[in-house]
C-alpha cells in the first residue's frame, strides 16, 4: 500500500463526507439567517427561537433528500470495499 492511494481514499471519503452532509448544513445555514436577521429584527435574543427552526429544518432536509444520500454512501462503500483486492 502506497502514499498515494491512502491519500486518494482520503480525498474521497473527505469528498463523499462534504457532499452528505451537505443539504442539511445548507438548510441549517439558511434558516439560521433568517431566523438571526428576524431576532435582530424583533430585538427578541431567545436561543430556543432559533435552535427549534433550525432543527426542523435540518430534519426536513435530512428526510428529503435521504434516498438520494443512502444511494451515494452505498455506491460509495460499494467502491471502496469491490476495490479493496486490487489496492492491496
Amino acid at each position: 500500500m502506497e502514499i498515494d492511494q491512502v491519500t486518494g481514499w482520503a480525498v474521497e471519503a473527505s469528498r463523499v463526507a462534504l457532499l452528505l452532509a451537505g443539504p442539511a448544513l445548507a438548510a441549517a445555514l439558511v434558516v439560521g439567517l433568517v431566523v438571526g436577521a428576524l431576532q435582530a429584527m424583533t430585538q427578541m435574543h431567545d436561543p430556543v427561537v432559533g435552535q427549534v427552526p433550525r432543527l426542523l429544518a435540518v430534519s426536513l432536509a435530512v428526510l428529503v433528500f435521504l434516498p438520494w444520500l443512502m444511494s451515494r454512501w452505498i455506491a460509495f462503500a460499494v467502491e471502496m470495499i469491490g476495490s479493496i483486492p486490487e489496492r492491496l
